[in-house]
C-alpha cells in the first residue's frame, strides 16, 4: 500500500518536473533565452500545480518589491491560490530600523513640507500686514497700537491684510458701475451727453451680465491689490502735505483719490474699446479705372 502511494505521488512529481515551465510574471518558457541570469531560476513558490506554478525567482522578487512600494504592510502571497511565500531574509535589524524609519519620515514629509508652506506663507502675510499698518499710520502710532492691542487679535488680523485687498481688488466694480450708467442714461441728459447713444443696450442683455469677482487672480491684478496702500500713502502725500492730517487720514483721501481716478480711467478706457468695437467695420475696396480696364 505505502509502496504504491509513493508510487503514485513519484510518479505525479516527474510528470511536473517533465512539462514546460511558464513563469506566470513575464510570460517566458524555459526553452527561451534570457539575458538575466538571475531569471533563469525557477521556483515553485505555492501549492498551484503544473506549470503555473512556476515563476522566475527574479520576477518574483521585482513583483514583490512593487506591491511593498505600493503597501508596506503586503504580505506576499500567491495571486491564484493564495498561499503565502516564504521570503528567505537575512535580518539586519540595525538596517531593519532604518529602513523603518526611512518610510516613516516618507509618510510624514508630506505633511510638514505642507505645514512649512502654510506656516511660511501666514508669516508672509503677518509681515505684509505689519508694514503696512506701520506704513499707512506712521511708525510711531503704529508701534503704540500693536503694544495696545491683544496679540491674539494680531495674530488673527494682520494676515488678513493682504487677503482683504486682493478680495477687495478682485470686485468688478467698474463693470457693474458702467452697467448703472447704462441703465440710467437714457433718463438723464448730463449722462447722454457723456456717454454716446451707441452704447445703449438692454439691461438684461447677456453680455451686461458681469461676474462679482474674478475668477482668476493674474500677476497685475496680485500686484495692484499689494501696491494699493503704498499708492495710496503716495498720493495722500503728495496731494494733502501742507494739511493738517494724521498720516491715517491723509493715507484714506489719498487712497480715495487713488481709486477714483484709477476708476475713472478704467471706465473710459472700457468705454472707448466698446465705442471702437461697436462701429468697426470692413469696408468695400474701391475699384479704380485702371483695374476695371
Amino acid at each position: 500500500m505505502e509502496n504504491s502511494i509513493i508510487g503514485q505521488l513519484s510518479t505525479s512529481s516527474s510528470q511536473e518536473t517533465s512539462e514546460p515551465k511558464m513563469c506566470w510574471i513575464c510570460l517566458c518558457t524555459d526553452d527561451d533565452n534570457d539575458d538575466y541570469e538571475n531569471n533563469r531560476e525557477w521556483v515553485s513558490p505555492c501549492k498551484c500545480r503544473y506549470s503555473s506554478r512556476w515563476v522566475h525567482q527574479g520576477c518574483v522578487l521585482r513583483w514583490i518589491d512593487e506591491k511593498l512600494k505600493e503597501n508596506f504592510n503586503f504580505k506576499a502571497h500567491c495571486p491564484q491560490c493564495r498561499t503565502q511565500y516564504i521570503v528567505q531574509d537575512e535580518v539586519n535589524y540595525l538596517a531593519l530600523l532604518l529602513n523603518i524609519l526611512d518610510r516613516t519620515a516618507n509618510r510624514i514629509y508630506p505633511y510638514l513640507t505642507a505645514g512649512i508652506k502654510v506656516t511660511a506663507l501666514y508669516w508672509s502675510a503677518a509681515s505684509y500686514g505689519i508694514l503696512t499698518i506701520i506704513q499707512v499710520m506712521g511708525k510711531r502710532e503704529a508701534i503704540m497700537m500693536m503694544e495696545n492691542t491683544n496679540p491674539c487679535i494680531l495674530f488673527l488680523v494682520l494676515p488678513t491684510i493682504p487677503v482683504s485687498l486682493i478680495f477687495g481688488k478682485l470686485m468688478n466694480w467698474g463693470e457693474n458701475l458702467m452697467l448703472f450708467i447704462w441703465r440710467f442714461t437714457s433718463q438723464l441728459p448730463l449722462l447722454r451727453i457723456i456717454m454716446p447713444s451707441i452704447l445703449y443696450e438692454p439691461v438684461n442683455s447677456s453680455r451686461n451680465r458681469q461676474q462679482v469677482f474674478s475668477i482668476v487672480i493674474p500677476a497685475t491684478t496680485l500686484c495692484a491689490a499689494l501696491l494699493l496702500p503704498t499708492s495710496a500713502v503716495t498720493v495722500g502725500n503728495l496731494l494733502f502735505h501742507n494739511c493738517s492730517y494724521s498720516s491715517l487720514q491723509k493715507t484714506l483721501l489719498g487712497g480715495l483719490v487713488y481709486i477714483a481716478v484709477k476708476g475713472a480711467i478704467r471706465i473710459y478706457q472700457r468705454q472707448q474699446n466698446l465705442i471702437r468695437k461697436k462701429t468697426l467695420k470692413v469696408i468695400e475696396y474701391p475699384i479704380t479705372d485702371d483695374e476695371n480696364n
